[in-house]
């Protein structure tokens, strides 16, 4: 008897102690503020939705579901509001030290906006 108190003590006094360390996570928002000096690549690679094929400045930017095997369509790049096109355009303007923000849009409603150019998949990007 004496065991069981032990052990319901132990689990209760876990289960508040993780309570109080939770916190929230969003996979499709990157908060960048704490890496300045990841590449760009790097960044959008620890997205879990996104699969890169090739390195370097000539990598392509896919997100994963939204295309079909056989049919890749790159990811489209918005940066601050602005089509900017594929990864290899934008990777050549974009300093990755000023990158506030990245988000994924993979939902069929939050990339309907961007016509056939977002049909592969959105990312935004913020810059501070």
């Amino acid at each position: 008897m004496k065991n069981i108190f032990i052990l319901i003590f132990i689990l209760i006094g876990c289960n508040t102690a993780i309570k109080k360390n939770i916190d929230s996570f969003n996979p499709n928002k990157i908060n960048v503020s704490k890496s300045s000096n990841v590449s760009l690549l790097n960044r959008i690679r620890s997205n879990p939705g996104i699969y890169i094929e090739g390195v370097g400045v000539n990598a392509k930017v896919f997100t994963k579901g939204v295309s079909s095997i056989n049919n890749q369509k790159e990811v489209l790049f918005i940066l601050n509001g602005v089509q900017v096109g594929t990864f290899s355009q934008i990777v050549n303007i974009l300093n990755p030290e000023s990158i506030k923000s990245i988000t994924v849009l993979k939902n069929a409603n939050d990339i309907a906006i961007y016509g056939f150019r977002g049909s592969g998949g959105v990312i935004l990007i913020k810059t501070k």
